[in-house]
């Protein structure tokens, strides 16, 4: 009796050794495929050759990082300086935004917000947790730019993996205050000082911010929405900034449900993957009648608001 449970409990022994052999090659398969598909979804291997990412606090900056060119640009926000936010909640000042986001517990706020505000995609936002509210009208120029540290990289809250924080810090690592050209805006501010309110803006700076992939593919866009045209019409203007040209938008009382992304071609081109992604929308075939790819925006009308 006594030699059956000695070899008992070795047996058992042995099983749960390789019980944790197992277990462990598993849990290490699955955390190298997380890593994979981070590294494989990050700047690192993105196509577009333009990456857009703000650091939001009291000086808030936009950068447009050249990944091939060289060529940067960046726009400073003072904090009293107004902007529209989408998903209805009308005009904040920048320097309020934080707060903002802190009650609505909605972080995509940045994006969507700082998106509309320059007429580009924004792909990364970087803030501190329980932001104040900030008061000013002083904005950095081109001599009083100070670059993101390391800490801002690499500690701040962001929608970022930590590929896409070591991407951006590399872009930053050695550059020079003269290697970034000015978006200056103050003077296009309303009276009311809502930013983008002038016209004259896309104007100006049309063509600074373009992902030259969208141009060379030259896809046209058609969007369909159901109940605002005005948010229709900042969405268009979101992808012309991009390169991506849009030549109609009509209402429709037929969309409902998730967004749309609709292309007629056996491999979706890279101008309808990347308008899927970065609003969310289902990438579908089929037979757009007056563009190459149809927008039906669905849901995306309502998160993206603007009143």
């Amino acid at each position: 009796g006594g030699d059956m449970r000695r070899k008992f409990k070795v047996q058992s022994s042995k099983f749960q050794v390789v019980g944790s052999y197992v277990i462990g090659l598993f849990l290490i398969f699955l955390l190298g495929l997380v890593i994979f598909q981070q590294y494989s979804s990050s700047f690192f291997f993105q196509k577009k050759d333009r990456v857009n990412v703000v650091f939001y606090g009291k000086d808030t900056v936009y950068y447009s990082l050249g990944k091939y060119d060289g060529v940067h640009y960046f726009i400073s926000f003072y904090p009293d300086v107004k902007v529209k936010v989408p998903g209805g909640y009308g005009n904040y000042r920048v320097g309020g935004l934080g707060k903002l986001v802190e009650l609505e517990k909605k972080t995509d706020i940045f994006r969507k917000t700082f998106s509309v505000t320059t007429a580009s995609t924004v792909d990364r936002y970087f803030y501190t947790p329980s932001p104040g509210i900030y008061y000013g009208k002083e904005k950095m120029d081109e001599d009083s730019l100070s670059f993101p540290t390391y800490k801002d990289i690499f500690f701040s809250t962001s929608n970022s993996n930590v590929f896409d924080r070591a991407f951006i810090f590399l872009q930053f690592l050695g550059k020079r205050k003269r290697q970034f050209s000015e978006i200056d805006y103050k003077s296009l501010l309303g009276t009311d000082e809502e930013f983008f309110q002038d016209k004259d803006f896309a104007k100006k700076y049309q063509g600074f911010l373009y992902n030259r992939i969208y141009r060379k593919e030259k896809k046209t866009v058609q969007i369909q929405y159901e109940k605002s045209y005005k948010t229709a019409l900042f969405i268009s203007k979101i992808i012309e900034g991009d390169g991506i040209r849009t030549v109609d938008l009509s209402d429709t009382n037929f969309i409902k449900g998730t967004c749309e992304v609709i292309e007629d071609a056996e491999t979706f081109s890279q101008t309808a993957k990347d308008m899927s992604g970065f609003f969310g929308c289902i990438l579908k075939r089929g037979q757009p009648t007056s563009s190459d790819i149809l927008m039906k925006l669905g849901s995306v009308e309502k998160e993206w608001e603007i009143l």
